[in-house]
């Protein structure tokens, strides 16, 4: 069925026909078919290697290519069927084509098996193997990651059943967060039979009035509930088969396998999380200061995103629309032209609705060169600024549109550069144009979201810690996990909230801890936050002439670990 691009007072549907009309489609038939032939030819070279008088170098240059082809193919499929499926979490075909193309990754996940191994027993350092042909200088990096994972995996036939394993085992019980807090509903009012999910609950936290974020707060809690028993077994799940898989692939821990994925040092992400606990005293003042504005003897969980000026501004979404173009213009015409087009061309989903997963998200497709956009307008600064954020996201994308898949992908760590930026462009556009209230709003918008990625999210890395060393013993209990999160919580805000209004149900509402691939998924925010900033900083220092650099910036974060990059800044 044809997404509308727009319903409900402006916020629009994105539209997907340009990539693809339907699963049943001629041009995702004929990807599909292609991608099954590209992968078998990428098992084919794997499995051979070199052949015998051949240069290595040109068996690493036609496996590479083979990869970069595939790659392409893979995330433009996957991406639409998970684009179809978190709009309509009720989509059986959507979630059938999911789980056929992550069966379909299977044999590309056997030959870089198969790659690495051949590679090592080359005998050959990184630099010798991208001197054997000058095509293979730029992928030096690549080359030297390939042969450090090939000391962290397991022999070809384990590989291949962790992987198969995977698709209906970890990923399946990921997959089950996301549904059931799609539909997780509560009464709202019950004389007139009114009913909220957990998604427009959690948007009330915005709500100026203290009792209706507290009834939301209330009604919310009470939801998860009465899901914790199969989500607690879907986190065990996910926690439980990811512990298994990095001990049998010699990693200390889950966390130093979640290290290297980030491309950090365990010394840079030990100087960050001591650097974030240091300033927590400066948060929590923060909170204490915002308790006073609202009257209140302190914070509740639900008053964290309590507006704080008097009447603050709701938008309209052409408003945020045509606001974020004109702030982005201040910094390039290429910024604010790829906002135009993400917003004239149907890249962008805002309207909350029911079966539609909570959060944000872009998501590219780079055989069509283009992005896809997911948020839950409400009409707050803040839902504006996320939009930046998302938008920055996909302006990191456009940047690397003509790169390889191999260089497409960078790490969390540096994800969250070009988002950070955009926000950083919209908050101090705002501040200039705005009247004092609304510039109280703006700024109490940037420190809400700052509070989420150093405290909030430094208690998300202290639980995700404890569940992981604990998991690797028994399975835990929902009232366990409530437990760790309400400690996790009390850890980094302090005195700053009430210790008896907490959210002890946030290991149930972030679908980041139910991702097999991807463990300690937040810590990375903080390092975006804090390099973002530092790059924003230095653009209003150098003016137009930062621009050049910033972009080319982006187009190194698929070929350099995230402490490199930052020097070259």
């Amino acid at each position: 069925m044809q997404e509308k691009t727009v319903k409900n007072g402006g916020a629009p549907h994105w539209n997907l026909d340009p990539i693809y009309a339907g699963f049943d489609s001629p041009r995702y038939l004929d990807d599909k078919k292609r991608l099954e032939t590209g992968t078998a030819e990428l098992v084919r070279l794997a499995a051979r290697g070199p052949e015998k008088g051949q240069n290595p170098g040109e068996w690493i240059a036609s496996f590479i290519m083979s990869m970069n082809k595939a790659g392409d193919l893979l995330e433009n499929l996957m991406s639409y069927a998970y684009t179809k499926f978190t709009t309509c979490t009720t989509d059986g075909q959507a979630l059938k084509e999911l789980a056929a193309m992550e069966e379909m990754a299977i044999p590309m996940k056997d030959a870089e098996v198969a790659f690495r191994n051949a590679l090592a027993e080359l005998g050959k350092t990184a630099a010798d193997l991208a001197a054997l042909r000058p095509d293979l200088a730029s992928y030096r990096f690549f080359l030297e990651e390939e042969l450090f994972l090939q000391k962290k995996q397991m022999t070809p036939a384990e590989e291949n059943l962790a992987a198969d394993l995977t698709r209906c085992g970890g990923d399946a019980w990921g997959r089950m967060q996301e549904a059931v807090s799609a539909i997780l509903q509560a009464d709202w009012d019950t004389t007139t039979g009114e009913r909220k999910t957990v998604t427009q609950l959690r948007a009330l936290a915005f709500d100026r009035d203290r009792a209706v974020r507290r009834k939301a707060y209330r009604l919310e809690l009470e939801a998860w509930k009465t899901a914790e028993t199969p989500l607690s077994y879907a986190l065990n799940g996910v926690k439980g088969f990811s512990v298994i898989l990095n001990k049998r692939r010699n990693f200390k821990s889950t966390l130093e396998r979640s290290t290297i994925q980030a491309r950090l040092t365990p010394k840079a992400l030990e100087s960050m999380i001591g650097a974030m606990e240091e300033f927590l005293p400066a948060f929590r003042g923060y909170l204490k200061t915002k308790a006073k504005i609202l009257g209140i003897p302190v914070c509740a969980f639900y008053d964290l995103f309590a507006p704080v000026g008097k009447n603050p501004r709701q938008w309209d979404f052409a408003e945020a629309r045509d606001f974020i173009v004109e702030q982005f213009g201040g910094f390039s015409a290429e910024l604010a032209n790829f906002a135009s087009t993400a917003f004239n061309n149907g890249w962008i989903d805002a309207e909350p609705r029911e079966g539609k997963v909570g959060g944000a998200y872009c998501i590219s497709f780079p055989i069509n060169e283009e992005s896809r956009i997911l948020c839950n307008f409400g009409g707050a600064f803040g839902d504006v600024s996320t939009i930046a954020h998302e938008l920055g996201h996909g302006y990191h994308h456009e940047v690397l549109k003509k790169e390889s898949a191999i260089h497409r992908n960078y790490p969390m760590t540096l994800a969250e550069t070009a988002s950070i930026f955009c926000e950083s462009v919209i908050l101090h556009g705002a501040l200039k144009r705005m009247g004092t209230e609304e510039r109280i709003t703006a700024l109490e918008s940037f420190l809400q979201d700052a509070t989420q990625v150093i405290v909030d999210i430094l208690s998300r890395y202290y639980f995700e810690n404890e569940l992981c060393d604990r998991r690797e013993k028994s399975e835990l209990s929902p009232d366990e996990l409530s437990d760790m999160m309400i400690k996790a919580q009390k850890a980094t805000y302090g005195d700053a909230l009430d210790p008896d209004q907490l959210h002890k149900y946030m290991w149930a509402v972030k679908s980041h801890y139910y991702r097999t691939d991807l463990a300690f998924y937040n810590f990375p925010y903080a390092f975006g936050q804090l390099f973002g900033l530092g790059l924003f900083s230095r653009f209003q220092t150098e003016g137009a002439s930062f621009v050049p650099k910033y972009n080319a910036l982006l187009r190194e974060t698929g070929r350099a670990n995230a402490a490199d990059l930052a020097k070259t800044a």
